[in-house]
Protein backbone atom coordinates (compact mmCIF):
# COMPACT_ATOMS: atom_id res chain seq x y z
CA UNK A 1 0.00 0.00 0.00
CA UNK A 2 1.68 3.24 -1.41
CA UNK A 3 1.57 5.84 1.84
CA UNK A 4 1.42 9.93 1.75
CA UNK A 5 5.19 10.51 2.40
CA UNK A 6 6.20 7.60 -0.10
CA UNK A 7 7.15 8.49 -3.57
CA UNK A 8 8.07 5.98 -6.63
CA UNK A 9 11.28 6.95 -8.54
CA UNK A 10 9.11 6.65 -12.01
CA UNK A 11 6.60 9.17 -10.83
CA UNK A 12 9.14 11.60 -10.06
CA UNK A 13 10.32 13.45 -13.19
CA UNK A 14 13.15 15.18 -14.71
CA UNK A 15 12.26 18.63 -14.48
CA UNK A 16 11.13 17.55 -10.16
CA UNK A 17 7.75 17.04 -8.42
CA UNK A 18 6.41 19.40 -6.16
CA UNK A 19 4.91 18.31 -2.86
CA UNK A 20 2.55 20.15 -1.36
CA UNK A 21 0.89 18.09 1.59
CA UNK A 22 -1.45 18.29 4.68
CA UNK A 23 0.01 15.62 7.16
CA UNK A 24 -2.15 13.87 9.67
CA UNK A 25 -0.12 12.05 12.84
CA UNK A 26 -0.99 8.59 11.64
CA UNK A 27 1.35 9.59 8.18
CA UNK A 28 4.28 9.57 10.69
CA UNK A 29 3.54 6.04 11.81
CA UNK A 30 5.34 5.92 15.03
CA UNK A 31 4.86 9.30 16.82
CA UNK A 32 5.60 10.60 20.48
CA UNK A 33 4.49 14.24 20.25
CA UNK A 34 1.19 16.05 19.74
CA UNK A 35 1.02 17.96 16.76
CA UNK A 36 -1.58 19.52 14.34
CA UNK A 37 -1.59 21.08 11.28
CA UNK A 38 1.31 19.94 9.56
CA UNK A 39 2.29 20.99 6.78
CA UNK A 40 5.32 19.96 4.16
CA UNK A 41 5.85 21.68 1.19
CA UNK A 42 9.10 21.62 -0.83
CA UNK A 43 10.23 19.70 -4.30
CA UNK A 44 11.84 16.25 -5.25
CA UNK A 45 14.31 16.38 -7.32
CA UNK A 46 16.72 13.68 -9.41
CA UNK A 47 19.97 14.91 -9.13
CA UNK A 48 21.48 11.81 -10.55
CA UNK A 49 20.62 8.15 -12.05
CA UNK A 50 20.81 6.89 -8.35
CA UNK A 51 20.12 9.89 -6.00
CA UNK A 52 16.89 12.50 -5.25
CA UNK A 53 17.00 15.36 -3.20
CA UNK A 54 14.17 16.83 -1.29
CA UNK A 55 14.67 20.72 -0.11
CA UNK A 56 11.67 22.28 1.58
CA UNK A 57 9.67 23.24 4.32
CA UNK A 58 7.82 21.66 7.48
CA UNK A 59 5.35 23.27 9.20
CA UNK A 60 2.41 22.86 11.99
CA UNK A 61 1.97 23.36 15.62
CA UNK A 62 2.78 20.99 18.77
CA UNK A 63 0.75 20.80 22.47
CA UNK A 64 3.48 21.20 24.74
CA UNK A 65 3.06 21.86 28.38
CA UNK A 66 5.18 24.13 30.19
CA UNK A 67 8.34 23.19 31.83
CA UNK A 68 8.16 25.82 34.32
CA UNK A 69 4.30 26.37 35.28
CA UNK A 70 2.54 23.12 33.42
CA UNK A 71 0.46 24.91 31.73
CA UNK A 72 -0.51 23.46 28.38
CA UNK A 73 -0.18 25.62 25.39
CA UNK A 74 0.24 25.86 21.98
CA UNK A 75 3.43 25.74 19.65
CA UNK A 76 3.71 26.74 16.17
CA UNK A 77 7.41 25.82 14.28
CA UNK A 78 8.30 26.02 10.61
CA UNK A 79 11.50 24.34 10.21
CA UNK A 80 13.32 23.34 6.39
CA UNK A 81 13.79 20.22 6.15
CA UNK A 82 16.80 19.24 3.26
CA UNK A 83 17.44 15.01 2.28
CA UNK A 84 19.02 13.57 0.13
CA UNK A 85 18.36 10.37 -0.94
CA UNK A 86 20.48 7.67 -2.64
CA UNK A 87 20.84 3.93 -3.62
CA UNK A 88 22.17 1.20 -0.79
CA UNK A 89 25.84 0.33 -1.60
CA UNK A 90 26.30 -3.31 -1.55
CA UNK A 91 27.87 -5.40 1.24
CA UNK A 92 30.97 -5.97 1.05
CA UNK A 93 30.63 -9.56 2.12
CA UNK A 94 30.64 -8.99 5.98
CA UNK A 95 28.22 -10.41 7.83
CA UNK A 96 26.68 -8.51 10.62
CA UNK A 97 28.60 -5.52 10.98
CA UNK A 98 28.25 -2.44 8.48
CA UNK A 99 31.33 0.44 8.95
CA UNK A 100 29.12 3.71 8.56
CA UNK A 101 30.83 6.72 6.89
CA UNK A 102 30.12 10.32 7.93
CA UNK A 103 28.09 10.46 4.22
CA UNK A 104 25.61 7.44 5.46
CA UNK A 105 24.56 9.57 8.60
CA UNK A 106 23.00 12.27 6.28
CA UNK A 107 21.78 10.49 3.49
CA UNK A 108 18.45 8.32 3.27
CA UNK A 109 18.00 5.32 0.68
CA UNK A 110 15.91 4.71 -1.86
CA UNK A 111 14.56 0.95 -1.51
CA UNK A 112 12.31 -0.76 -3.36
CA UNK A 113 12.36 2.13 -6.31
CA UNK A 114 10.49 4.34 -3.66
CA UNK A 115 11.82 7.59 -1.93
CA UNK A 116 9.82 7.23 1.41
CA UNK A 117 10.25 10.71 3.44
CA UNK A 118 8.50 9.81 6.43
CA UNK A 119 11.35 9.43 8.69
CA UNK A 120 13.26 12.02 8.23
CA UNK A 121 9.82 14.28 8.17
CA UNK A 122 9.26 13.01 11.71
CA UNK A 123 13.09 13.04 12.71
CA UNK A 124 12.49 16.78 11.96
CA UNK A 125 9.34 17.64 13.59
CA UNK A 126 11.16 15.87 16.81
CA UNK A 127 13.88 18.11 16.41
CA UNK A 128 11.83 21.23 16.41
CA UNK A 129 10.14 20.57 19.80
CA UNK A 130 11.72 23.34 22.36
CA UNK A 131 14.39 21.32 25.17
CA UNK A 132 12.29 22.98 28.02
CA UNK A 133 9.17 24.49 26.81
CA UNK A 134 7.81 27.70 28.56
CA UNK A 135 4.53 29.44 27.81
CA UNK A 136 5.54 32.56 26.05
CA UNK A 137 5.35 35.74 28.22
CA UNK A 138 2.95 33.67 30.49
CA UNK A 139 5.79 32.29 33.07
CA UNK A 140 7.24 35.31 33.33
CA UNK A 141 4.89 37.19 35.12
CA UNK A 142 2.56 38.92 32.65
CA UNK A 143 0.19 36.33 32.61
CA UNK A 144 0.67 34.19 35.69
CA UNK A 145 -2.65 33.46 35.98
CA UNK A 146 -2.47 30.71 33.31
CA UNK A 147 -0.22 28.74 34.48
CA UNK A 148 -1.54 25.54 36.81
CA UNK A 149 1.42 26.37 39.85
CA UNK A 150 0.80 29.27 39.67
CA UNK A 151 -2.67 29.08 40.10
CA UNK A 152 -2.24 26.40 43.22
CA UNK A 153 -0.07 28.97 45.10
CA UNK A 154 2.91 27.04 44.37
CA UNK A 155 6.60 29.14 43.91
CA UNK A 156 7.93 28.64 40.45
CA UNK A 157 12.33 28.90 39.26
CA UNK A 158 14.96 28.78 41.50
CA UNK A 159 14.23 27.96 44.85
CA UNK A 160 10.84 26.57 44.61
CA UNK A 161 9.81 23.14 45.56
CA UNK A 162 10.52 19.94 43.69
CA UNK A 163 8.32 19.32 39.97
CA UNK A 164 5.19 17.25 40.96
CA UNK A 165 5.83 15.10 37.58
CA UNK A 166 8.75 13.88 40.04
CA UNK A 167 6.91 12.96 43.00
CA UNK A 168 6.27 9.26 42.47
CA UNK A 169 10.40 8.70 42.51
CA UNK A 170 10.58 10.40 45.67
CA UNK A 171 11.33 7.30 47.81
CA UNK A 172 13.07 5.36 45.17
CA UNK A 173 16.55 4.28 46.33
CA UNK A 174 19.07 3.11 43.87
CA UNK A 175 20.74 -0.63 44.33
CA UNK A 176 17.83 -2.20 46.15
CA UNK A 177 16.84 -5.53 45.16
CA UNK A 178 13.50 -6.63 43.41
Amino acid sequence: MEKILQFPLARIPDDGLDVSLDLELDDLEEVWFRASNLQLIGKLEKTGSDEVSFQGRLSGRFLLECSLGLAEFAHSFDEPLAVYFSRKRQDSGSEGEVELSEEDLEVGYIENETVDLTTPVRDQIGLAIPVQPRCPDKCLGEAPDTCRKLDEGESVGIGAASDPRWGPLKDWKSGGSA
